[in-house]
Order: structure tokens, then sequence, then C-alpha cells
């Protein structure tokens, strides 16, 4: 799946780049020729499969455990896997971070620089952002929705991760929007990248959706974001935010599933997001009535955010 080409150029970043053991945990389903009533085929769990074997073969410190969703109850608890395919990295300090769907076209860069930075334990924010993310008192769910053919989406993809590696309090899912058309719909994501911002851990937890914006942000107007979905003043309305910066609207990267999931030749697209030219970004300070927005439904926010569990990090 990977051009062979492309395997010797992550063979040697993997094998420059990475610092310690990233475990990866794979949910799926079995494959069976069968029909079973109420059972949905996954379409993407072969080629995702295929693509993670692909890449621990590529070095020693990646490891790669598979699990199926419907058998595996205990693990699925563990690391609260709502969807299939999905995606868990661990990195050494016990953080994970979450990607449902087949991370391809330009979600495959973002996938190969987040195994890169969970084997750092980096999350190449400011001192000023971090002194910020120490405040959160409460636990706080990021959702980005992408799709691969967004230039725009691993920015704000590697951005919430970047968070989830720096605190505790951020739960961090990056979620491929064109293979889960319910939940994108439930969220009316109409452009990518979508964020879904929730307080005490969101539905997975029983906690509280709270605010969603479409387009790509720094971290200072992201934390702007999160701190107002954290007011006290708010956890009993619904707000919402405009668009935010740079999108793709939907229509635009959607469609025939094969062109979308190409994965893009790695070397000509290799520049980590926060080494990009910054996109033009308009301010996020709006009004909660400011037009274009999406607001999402109210919840409980008192249920802790998803959390990964211990990581073990030795071999699947």
């Amino acid at each position: 799946m990977i051009p062979l080409k492309e395997q010797g150029f992550l063979r040697e970043k993997f094998s420059r780049e990475l610092a310690s053991r990233v475990r990866i945990d794979f949910f799926t389903q079995k494959e069976t020729s069968l029909l079973v009533p109420g059972r949905q085929p996954c379409q993407y769990c072969k080629p995702t499969r295929q693509m993670l074997e692909e890449l621990a073969a590529l070095t020693d410190l990646i490891s790669l455990r598979q699990h199926f969703f419907e058998e595996d109850k205990q693990a699925v608890a563990q690391y609260q896997v709502e969807r299939i395919p999905a995606i868990v990295l661990h990195g050494g300090d016990g953080r994970c971070l979450k990607y449902y769907g087949l991370p391809g076209g330009y979600e495959f860069i973002t996938l190969i620089e987040t195994i890169v930075d969970i084997s750092r334990g980096t999350s190449h924010l400011s001192d000023k952002v971090r002194k910020r993310l120490r405040k959160l008192k409460h636990d706080v769910r990021i959702q980005v929705f992408v799709t691969p053919a967004c230039p725009h989406c691993p920015q704000m993809a590697r951005l919430a991760y970047h968070l989830a590696l720096e605190s505790p309090r951020i739960g961090a899912e990056v979620i491929e929007a064109s293979e889960f058309p319910e939940l994108s719909q439930r969220y009316k994501v109409r452009a990518v990248p979508a964020t879904v911002i929730s307080a005490g851990g969101g539905p997975a937890s029983g906690g509280d959706d709270k605010m969603s914006f479409a387009g790509a942000v720094p971290a200072d107007a992201l934390m702007d974001i999160i701190e107002r979905v954290m007011q006290p003043t708010l956890l009993t309305e619904v707000t919402a935010t405009p668009e935010t910066g740079p999108v793709t609207p939907a229509s635009q990267t959607s469609g025939a599933p094969a062109g979308g999931k190409i994965i893009l030749p790695y070397r000509r697209r290799s520049r980590p997001a926060s080494k990009r030219p910054p996109p033009k970004l308009t301010p996020t300070r709006a009004k909660p009535a400011a037009p274009r927005a999406t607001a999402v439904p109210q919840g409980n926010a008192s249920s802790p955010a998803p959390s990964c569990g211990p990581a073990d990090v030795g071999e699947g």
C-alpha cells in the first residue's frame, strides 16, 4: 500500500527521528463472507491494517496489536473506542492519541509526524500555551474532523494532538469525516477541518458537547476557545463560533473513495505542519451569535474525559 520508494524514506526517517518505542493498538472487525444481521461491514479496516503492518515492519520501535471490536470488550472499554477502524497511538508516558478511519492523503503525513512526536514526547507548543494548559481545571475532549484531500486539516489535527501530549486534561481524536457520515451530520460538518470542543469528556463519558467551528487556527486561538468553553457561565448554554480559519468545503473533499484514499508520496509533503508557512487566519473572538456558526447538543459536564489507561509499550 505504501510505495517501496516511500518505505525506504520512512525507514530512514524512523531510524533518525524515533526516540522511544511507540505502540499502536488497531481496532477492526473479523473478516467474514457471511452476512451478519445488524453488522455493518468495515470498508476501510483491511487497508488500514495493511498500512499499519507496513509501517510497523519499517522499525523495531513500532509495535502493533490488533483487536476485534466486537470481541475484545475490555480493550474497547479501556481505550473508549467508539467506532472502527480505530488507531490508538501510545507513548512511554501513558498518553494516547486516537485516529478514526484510514489516514490517507494529507492525513498520512499527520500519522507519520504524530508517531515521531509521541516517541519523543514533544508537543512543539510555546511556553505561553503550556502555561495556559496547566491552568485547566476540567477535562476537555477535542474532536477534529478531516478528509484526505484537505490541505488545512493536518495543521489542526496535529495541534489537537500536541495539546493532548502536553496536558492530561486534554483528550484528542481525529475523525475521517467521509467514513463516518452519521457522526459528521450530527455535528453539521460542512467544511473541514471541523473541530468540536467538549467539556467534561464528550459523549463517550456523558460529557457536554459545547462548541464547534470550522477552519484551522493557531494554538493561542484554540486555547481561547477552550477557555471560553470552560467558563462556568457557558456550562448551561449552547454556544458556537463561526468559521475561524482556512477550510475545505466538504463537497470538495468527498467523492470516489479510491481517489481520496491514495497514500501521497511522503517526501514531497513531508514538512511538519508547524514548519509550513502559516495560513491567513481570521480572528476567533467572535460573538456567540455570529453567522455560519455550528451549535452542538448539550449534555452533562460532570464526567471525566476519556482516558486511555496505562500504556504498556512492550511488544504487542
